[in-house]
């Protein structure tokens, strides 16, 4: 088994140790030391990254059945260029496991701090390179809720409060006050916040509260039974506060307002588009009405029936639908409406008065043009890929109507 020495110390970032093994893992040369400072993936904190003897490792991980830490070299040959015997020389990349170190230390002391203020326990955590996540056995969380939590977790990290790691036989870890039961094990590791969170855990964490600078949640989601608390500690708080100011700063500069006068100018913003929405929507059903009446004073006379056919350029399906209802909306007129774009498509109405079905107008108009469609017997729609043949497809359609037509109704 490899002696981890981050237990000991999670801040040291070189050290000297002899390989004992060394092999191929899926694809890539692997070795094993007898001590390394190297954190393998576990209990939701990534591995550290770093190099030995010079060369990258891309990968650390925990043997399964020996509990020995793997690690993964970056390497064009397959063949290790590390050997069993030889002394190397390690050194992690302490920017990665400070970063882990703040994110790790601030989610305990937030899982205690929803502990605390809603007796919400923590029962998944997540630390990604960007963001980590707690998920809670809470389904429901409301603003004031988080905001408590948020809190308290921060004064604990204003309080500077030692972080202490040791190692504790079980009959002592059962006498302590572990937010979640311990594994079976011979010893623990317990991770201790002074006065306020103990857990038993393998992680690497900072020394004092202080160190974790801030712990900001910046989202929650109901996840069925439970909440994901999505959070930022340290530098990653920090560069999402720089996000966020500089994001402010434009959109004030943009407005010309002050930052603090940003929620009042977005408001009147949203305000004057509202109006412009109304007024642009008011205009759109001008126009439709006027179009619709032009499209009706041009339309042919079949019968006692008033039929409009038309071919539109380029116009919105919807927006055809619409123009179509207009048009029908009088008695005895029936709209026979074709777009012509990548591809042909074609909206037909009646009024209400009428008996005449759109249904198979439309089903045989539709097959000139390479389609199909359906609807109900008063408004009736489809299209097809041939948008070359839609004039024939309305010249069918026609057809198709006259005949259907009462000879009675002929003038």
């Amino acid at each position: 088994m490899t002696e981890r020495l981050y237990y000991d110390d999670s801040y040291r970032t070189t050290f000297d140790a002899r390989v004992v093994e060394n092999f191929i893992l899926n694809g890539a040369p692997a070795v094993v030391l007898d001590s390394t400072i190297f954190y393998p993936t576990s209990g939701g904190q990534p591995h550290d990254t770093g190099i030995l003897n010079g060369i990258p490792v891309q990968d650390v991980v925990e043997r399964e059945e020996d509990q020995s830490v793997v690690h993964v070299l970056l390497q064009a040959e397959k063949e290790s260029p590390l050997q069993a015997g030889d002394l190397v020389q390690g050194m992690i990349d302490w920017g990665r496991r400070f970063d882990h170190m703040q994110q790790h230390t601030g989610q305990h002391v937030l899982s205690q701090a929803f502990v605390q203020t809603i007796d919400a326990d923590t029962v998944g955590f997540h630390l990604s390179s960007e963001y980590s996540t707690i998920d809670l056995n809470h389904d429901t969380l409301s603003d004031r809720e988080i905001t408590r939590a948020e809190e308290l977790a921060n004064q604990i990290v204003f309080d500077d409060r030692p972080v202490i790691a040791r190692f504790v036989e079980p009959a002592e870890a059962s006498l302590l006050p572990l937010r979640k039961a311990a594994p079976a094990k011979a010893s623990i590791r317990i991770v201790q916040v002074e006065g306020f969170d103990w857990s038993a855990c393998g992680g690497t964490h900072v020394a004092r509260t202080g160190e974790i600078g801030i712990i900001k949640i910046v989202r929650s989601e109901r996840r069925g039974p439970e909440t994901r608390i999505t959070f930022l500690c340290g530098h990653r708080a920090l560069s999402h506060y720089h996000k966020l100011n500089t994001l402010a700063r434009d959109l004030a500069l943009n407005l010309s307002v002050g930052i603090e006068e940003l929620s009042p100018a977005i408001e009147r913003l949203q305000g004057e588009a509202r109006s412009a929405r109304k007024e642009r929507d008011q205009l759109r059903q001008a126009m439709l009405d006027y179009e619709a009446q032009a499209l009706a004073g041009n339309s042919q006379k079949m019968g006692s029936i008033q039929v409009v056919s038309k071919v539109l350029e380029e116009r919105d399906v919807q927006e055809v639908r619409r123009l179509a209802a207009r048009i029908t909306e009088r008695p005895g007129r029936v709209a026979l409406l074709g777009m012509k774009g990548t591809k042909a498509q074609l909206v037909f109405s009646r009024s209400a008065d009428l008996p005449y079905d759109m249904r198979p107008l439309l089903r045989d108009a539709c097959r000139l043009v390479g389609g199909g469609g359906g609807g109900s017997p008063d408004l009736a729609q489809g299209g097809g890929p041939q948008a070359n043949r839609i004039e024939d497809a309305l010249r069918l359609a026609g057809e198709l109507l006259g005949k259907q037509v009462e000879p009675g109704e002929d003038a």
